[in-house]
Protein backbone atom coordinates (compact mmCIF):
# COMPACT_ATOMS: atom_id res chain seq x y z
CA UNK A 1 0.00 0.00 0.00
CA UNK A 2 2.69 2.57 1.18
CA UNK A 3 4.22 2.11 -2.57
CA UNK A 4 1.03 2.59 -4.49
CA UNK A 5 0.48 5.67 -2.25
CA UNK A 6 4.12 7.00 -3.28
CA UNK A 7 3.54 6.17 -7.24
CA UNK A 8 -0.08 7.64 -7.02
CA UNK A 9 1.68 10.90 -4.84
CA UNK A 10 4.44 11.33 -8.03
CA UNK A 11 1.44 10.98 -10.63
CA UNK A 12 -0.75 13.94 -8.94
CA UNK A 13 2.49 15.74 -8.33
CA UNK A 14 3.62 15.28 -12.27
CA UNK A 15 -0.11 16.22 -13.26
CA UNK A 16 0.21 19.64 -10.82
CA UNK A 17 3.72 20.31 -12.60
CA UNK A 18 2.62 19.77 -16.35
CA UNK A 19 -0.83 22.19 -15.46
CA UNK A 20 1.43 24.64 -14.08
CA UNK A 21 3.90 24.35 -17.09
CA UNK A 22 1.56 24.83 -19.52
CA UNK A 23 0.08 28.01 -18.10
CA UNK A 24 3.75 29.45 -17.83
CA UNK A 25 3.93 31.65 -20.58
CA UNK A 26 0.54 34.05 -19.35
CA UNK A 27 3.24 35.50 -16.90
CA UNK A 28 5.16 36.94 -19.26
CA UNK A 29 1.84 38.00 -21.66
CA UNK A 30 2.17 41.52 -21.93
CA UNK A 31 -1.25 43.14 -21.60
CA UNK A 32 -2.51 46.60 -22.46
CA UNK A 33 -4.92 46.27 -19.90
CA UNK A 34 -2.59 46.55 -16.87
CA UNK A 35 -3.67 43.25 -15.97
CA UNK A 36 -2.01 41.98 -13.16
CA UNK A 37 0.32 38.69 -14.51
CA UNK A 38 -0.10 36.68 -11.37
CA UNK A 39 -3.51 36.87 -11.34
CA UNK A 40 -3.68 35.90 -15.22
CA UNK A 41 -1.61 32.99 -14.70
CA UNK A 42 -3.99 31.82 -11.53
CA UNK A 43 -7.08 32.32 -14.19
CA UNK A 44 -5.08 30.59 -16.70
CA UNK A 45 -4.83 27.33 -14.49
CA UNK A 46 -8.37 27.69 -13.73
CA UNK A 47 -9.18 27.65 -17.43
CA UNK A 48 -6.88 24.80 -18.15
CA UNK A 49 -8.49 22.72 -15.67
CA UNK A 50 -11.70 23.22 -16.58
CA UNK A 51 -10.57 22.22 -20.01
CA UNK A 52 -9.40 19.17 -18.55
CA UNK A 53 -12.43 17.87 -17.29
CA UNK A 54 -14.45 19.33 -20.05
CA UNK A 55 -11.97 18.19 -22.62
CA UNK A 56 -14.80 17.10 -24.97
CA UNK A 57 -16.39 20.11 -25.18
CA UNK A 58 -12.95 21.40 -26.19
CA UNK A 59 -12.18 23.22 -29.55
CA UNK A 60 -9.17 24.95 -31.30
CA UNK A 61 -9.04 26.60 -34.99
CA UNK A 62 -7.50 25.51 -38.42
CA UNK A 63 -7.61 27.71 -40.93
CA UNK A 64 -10.34 30.01 -39.23
CA UNK A 65 -12.50 26.74 -39.47
CA UNK A 66 -13.37 25.10 -35.98
CA UNK A 67 -12.52 21.66 -34.51
CA UNK A 68 -13.05 19.48 -31.04
CA UNK A 69 -10.14 18.11 -29.36
CA UNK A 70 -12.36 14.82 -28.95
CA UNK A 71 -11.82 13.15 -31.44
CA UNK A 72 -9.64 14.78 -33.70
CA UNK A 73 -6.65 15.33 -31.46
CA UNK A 74 -7.06 12.52 -29.56
CA UNK A 75 -7.02 10.40 -32.55
CA UNK A 76 -3.70 11.52 -33.73
CA UNK A 77 -2.96 11.29 -30.47
CA UNK A 78 -3.28 7.69 -30.16
CA UNK A 79 -1.91 7.12 -33.67
CA UNK A 80 1.53 8.38 -32.25
CA UNK A 81 1.33 6.51 -29.20
CA UNK A 82 0.68 3.39 -31.04
CA UNK A 83 3.65 4.00 -33.04
CA UNK A 84 6.19 5.12 -29.63
CA UNK A 85 4.67 1.86 -27.72
CA UNK A 86 5.50 -0.36 -30.81
CA UNK A 87 9.10 0.86 -31.24
CA UNK A 88 9.86 0.87 -27.58
CA UNK A 89 8.74 -3.22 -27.51
CA UNK A 90 10.83 -3.57 -30.65
CA UNK A 91 13.76 -2.04 -29.52
CA UNK A 92 13.29 -4.04 -26.15
CA UNK A 93 13.52 -7.29 -27.65
CA UNK A 94 15.59 -6.69 -30.42
CA UNK A 95 18.69 -5.32 -28.23
CA UNK A 96 18.56 -8.65 -26.47
CA UNK A 97 17.96 -10.81 -29.04
CA UNK A 98 21.23 -9.04 -30.89
CA UNK A 99 23.05 -9.09 -27.29
CA UNK A 100 22.38 -13.36 -26.67
CA UNK A 101 23.88 -13.78 -30.39
CA UNK A 102 26.92 -11.13 -29.97
CA UNK A 103 27.66 -12.58 -26.59
CA UNK A 104 28.34 -15.99 -28.18
CA UNK A 105 31.06 -14.67 -30.35
CA UNK A 106 35.03 -14.24 -29.37
CA UNK A 107 35.97 -11.30 -27.81
CA UNK A 108 37.59 -9.76 -30.25
CA UNK A 109 34.80 -9.71 -32.74
CA UNK A 110 32.41 -8.49 -30.24
CA UNK A 111 35.05 -5.36 -30.03
CA UNK A 112 34.56 -4.45 -33.43
CA UNK A 113 30.66 -4.69 -32.88
CA UNK A 114 31.41 -2.06 -30.44
CA UNK A 115 32.87 -0.18 -33.30
CA UNK A 116 30.25 -0.09 -35.70
CA UNK A 117 27.45 0.61 -32.98
CA UNK A 118 29.80 3.67 -32.06
CA UNK A 119 29.34 4.72 -35.56
CA UNK A 120 25.78 4.14 -36.17
CA UNK A 121 25.07 5.69 -32.77
CA UNK A 122 26.53 8.72 -34.16
CA UNK A 123 24.64 9.05 -37.68
CA UNK A 124 21.36 11.50 -37.40
CA UNK A 125 17.73 10.33 -36.67
CA UNK A 126 16.89 12.73 -39.54
CA UNK A 127 18.81 10.59 -41.89
CA UNK A 128 18.11 7.31 -41.15
CA UNK A 129 14.39 7.92 -41.93
CA UNK A 130 15.03 9.87 -45.15
CA UNK A 131 17.44 6.53 -46.45
CA UNK A 132 14.77 4.23 -44.96
CA UNK A 133 12.32 5.97 -47.15
CA UNK A 134 14.42 6.02 -50.02
CA UNK A 135 15.21 2.29 -50.26
CA UNK A 136 11.32 1.30 -50.01
CA UNK A 137 11.26 4.02 -52.83
CA UNK A 138 14.04 2.77 -54.72
CA UNK A 139 12.56 -1.06 -54.64
CA UNK A 140 9.10 -0.02 -55.26
CA UNK A 141 10.56 1.64 -58.76
CA UNK A 142 12.24 -1.32 -59.28
CA UNK A 143 10.09 -4.25 -58.96
CA UNK A 144 6.71 -2.63 -58.60
CA UNK A 145 6.52 -3.80 -54.91
CA UNK A 146 6.08 -1.33 -52.27
CA UNK A 147 7.33 -3.37 -48.65
CA UNK A 148 5.93 -0.42 -46.64
CA UNK A 149 3.61 2.52 -46.95
CA UNK A 150 6.02 5.77 -46.94
CA UNK A 151 3.35 8.88 -46.43
CA UNK A 152 0.05 9.12 -44.45
CA UNK A 153 -2.67 10.21 -46.43
CA UNK A 154 -5.88 10.74 -44.87
CA UNK A 155 -7.20 7.45 -43.49
CA UNK A 156 -4.66 5.59 -45.15
CA UNK A 157 -1.80 5.39 -42.61
CA UNK A 158 1.36 4.13 -42.30
CA UNK A 159 2.96 2.02 -39.40
CA UNK A 160 5.68 -0.02 -40.00
CA UNK A 161 7.95 2.09 -41.53
CA UNK A 162 7.67 4.73 -38.77
CA UNK A 163 7.95 1.94 -36.21
CA UNK A 164 11.18 0.65 -37.57
CA UNK A 165 12.25 4.27 -38.28
CA UNK A 166 11.83 5.05 -34.29
CA UNK A 167 12.88 1.51 -33.19
CA UNK A 168 16.23 1.76 -35.36
CA UNK A 169 18.46 3.79 -33.27
CA UNK A 170 17.04 3.14 -29.95
CA UNK A 171 17.70 -0.72 -30.51
CA UNK A 172 21.34 0.36 -31.12
CA UNK A 173 21.60 2.11 -27.94
CA UNK A 174 20.07 -0.17 -25.91
CA UNK A 175 22.05 -3.26 -27.78
CA UNK A 176 25.01 -1.15 -26.27
CA UNK A 177 24.31 -0.89 -23.28
CA UNK A 178 23.13 -4.41 -22.98
CA UNK A 179 26.34 -6.00 -24.40
CA UNK A 180 27.81 -3.62 -21.55
CA UNK A 181 25.43 -5.18 -18.88
CA UNK A 182 26.15 -8.89 -19.92
CA UNK A 183 29.93 -8.27 -19.68
CA UNK A 184 29.49 -7.09 -16.20
CA UNK A 185 27.07 -9.77 -15.25
CA UNK A 186 30.25 -12.63 -16.83
CA UNK A 187 32.61 -11.41 -14.19
CA UNK A 188 30.11 -12.17 -11.79
CA UNK A 189 30.22 -15.05 -8.83
CA UNK A 190 27.19 -17.15 -9.68
CA UNK A 191 28.33 -17.11 -13.39
CA UNK A 192 31.52 -18.33 -12.37
CA UNK A 193 30.03 -21.29 -10.35
CA UNK A 194 27.87 -22.30 -13.07
CA UNK A 195 30.62 -22.29 -15.45
CA UNK A 196 32.53 -25.02 -12.92
CA UNK A 197 29.59 -26.95 -12.70
CA UNK A 198 29.51 -27.58 -16.61
CA UNK A 199 26.67 -25.37 -17.17
CA UNK A 200 26.49 -24.90 -20.76
CA UNK A 201 27.75 -21.35 -21.84
CA UNK A 202 23.79 -20.58 -23.66
CA UNK A 203 22.11 -21.83 -20.95
CA UNK A 204 23.86 -19.34 -18.52
CA UNK A 205 23.64 -16.58 -21.13
CA UNK A 206 20.05 -17.20 -21.87
CA UNK A 207 18.62 -18.49 -18.18
CA UNK A 208 20.38 -16.79 -15.78
CA UNK A 209 22.21 -13.81 -16.96
CA UNK A 210 19.31 -12.79 -19.02
CA UNK A 211 17.24 -12.27 -15.69
CA UNK A 212 19.84 -9.83 -14.50
CA UNK A 213 20.32 -7.80 -17.67
CA UNK A 214 16.32 -7.37 -18.37
CA UNK A 215 16.15 -5.84 -14.58
CA UNK A 216 18.78 -3.56 -15.29
CA UNK A 217 17.97 -2.55 -18.51
CA UNK A 218 14.89 -1.62 -17.54
CA UNK A 219 15.95 1.14 -15.79
CA UNK A 220 17.13 2.70 -19.41
CA UNK A 221 13.74 2.49 -21.10
CA UNK A 222 12.81 6.21 -19.22
CA UNK A 223 16.03 7.40 -21.65
CA UNK A 224 15.30 5.74 -24.39
CA UNK A 225 11.11 6.75 -24.49
CA UNK A 226 12.66 10.54 -24.37
CA UNK A 227 15.04 9.88 -27.16
CA UNK A 228 11.97 8.01 -29.53
CA UNK A 229 10.22 11.71 -28.66
CA UNK A 230 12.76 13.45 -30.13
CA UNK A 231 12.54 11.36 -32.91
CA UNK A 232 9.23 11.36 -33.42
CA UNK A 233 9.07 14.77 -34.77
CA UNK A 234 11.53 14.03 -36.99
CA UNK A 235 9.56 10.84 -38.06
CA UNK A 236 6.00 12.96 -38.23
CA UNK A 237 7.27 15.46 -40.21
CA UNK A 238 8.17 13.54 -42.98
CA UNK A 239 5.54 10.68 -43.21
CA UNK A 240 3.40 13.36 -43.18
CA UNK A 241 1.52 12.60 -39.56
CA UNK A 242 -0.33 14.93 -37.67
CA UNK A 243 0.21 13.46 -34.13
CA UNK A 244 0.97 14.20 -31.12
CA UNK A 245 4.19 16.59 -31.94
CA UNK A 246 2.53 18.01 -34.82
CA UNK A 247 -0.62 19.27 -32.29
CA UNK A 248 1.77 20.42 -29.86
CA UNK A 249 4.28 22.69 -32.14
CA UNK A 250 1.91 23.86 -34.04
CA UNK A 251 -1.26 24.81 -31.48
CA UNK A 252 0.48 26.68 -28.41
CA UNK A 253 -2.91 27.39 -26.93
CA UNK A 254 -3.03 26.83 -22.96
CA UNK A 255 -5.45 24.06 -22.87
CA UNK A 256 -3.99 22.08 -25.91
CA UNK A 257 -0.99 22.05 -25.29
CA UNK A 258 -1.72 20.96 -21.24
CA UNK A 259 -3.71 18.40 -22.84
CA UNK A 260 -1.58 16.92 -25.31
CA UNK A 261 1.80 16.84 -22.70
CA UNK A 262 -0.93 14.92 -20.42
CA UNK A 263 -2.14 12.75 -23.08
CA UNK A 264 1.73 11.50 -23.78
CA UNK A 265 2.50 11.55 -19.99
CA UNK A 266 -0.19 9.44 -18.49
CA UNK A 267 0.20 6.32 -20.73
CA UNK A 268 3.99 6.60 -19.94
CA UNK A 269 3.63 6.61 -16.69
CA UNK A 270 1.44 3.77 -16.32
CA UNK A 271 3.43 1.23 -18.69
CA UNK A 272 6.44 2.23 -17.25
CA UNK A 273 4.78 1.26 -13.59
CA UNK A 274 3.09 -1.48 -15.42
CA UNK A 275 6.13 -3.32 -16.46
CA UNK A 276 8.02 -2.15 -13.22
CA UNK A 277 5.10 -4.37 -11.51
CA UNK A 278 5.33 -7.64 -13.45
CA UNK A 279 9.10 -7.61 -13.74
CA UNK A 280 9.14 -7.63 -9.84
CA UNK A 281 6.99 -10.52 -9.35
CA UNK A 282 7.73 -12.67 -12.29
CA UNK A 283 11.40 -12.59 -12.45
CA UNK A 284 12.84 -14.02 -9.30
CA UNK A 285 16.62 -14.06 -7.47
CA UNK A 286 16.94 -11.14 -9.19
CA UNK A 287 17.46 -7.38 -8.47
CA UNK A 288 15.02 -5.41 -6.49
CA UNK A 289 13.51 -2.65 -8.67
CA UNK A 290 12.93 0.69 -6.47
Amino acid sequence: MKKIAVIFLQFITACIGIVVFGALPSLFVATDTGENHFYLFIETIKRIIYSLIHFDQMTFLINGEEYKVYPFIVEGAFYSLTLIFSALVLSYIASILLTVRTMQFPKWVREKIKMVIFFIESIPDILVVLLLQLFIITIFKKTDVLLMKVVTVGDSRAYLLPIICLALLPTIQLYRITLHLYEEELLKDYVLLGKAKGLKYTFLLIIHMLRNTIISLFFHLKKTIWFMLSTLVVVELLFGIFGITHYLTNYMIPEIFTFILLFIFVPIFIFYHLVKWILERTIKGGEVLS
